[in-house]
């Protein structure tokens, strides 16, 4: 398994490459990414390539509170899921 890549893409926006693994851990990802984020607020984007991910992850991350701003299809079998936390 590929260790996830992060990196920076504005103030207080990020994004998160989980592609490569498979559900379910995509999902299970989720407290360890938004436990490294900064307080206060801000977005996470999130790559994925697993099918499951693109409604696993979104629905994760709604069942912690956090508003699901957008889930979209960006390449083959690719998906972007952002988070506003």
């Amino acid at each position: 398994m590929v260790k996830p890549g992060s990196f920076k893409l504005e103030d207080r926006s990020y994004c998160v490459d989980l592609r490569g693994w498979m559900c379910p851990y995509p999902k299970y990802m989720l407290d360890p990414i938004f436990e490294k984020l900064p307080a206060g607020g801000g977005q996470v984007t999130i790559l994925v390539d697993c099918p499951s991910a693109s409604t696993d992850v979104p629905d994760a991350a709604r069942k912690k509170g956090y508003a699901v701003r957008d889930v979209s299809w960006i390449n083959d079998g690719e998906w972007q899921i952002v988070i506003d936390y």
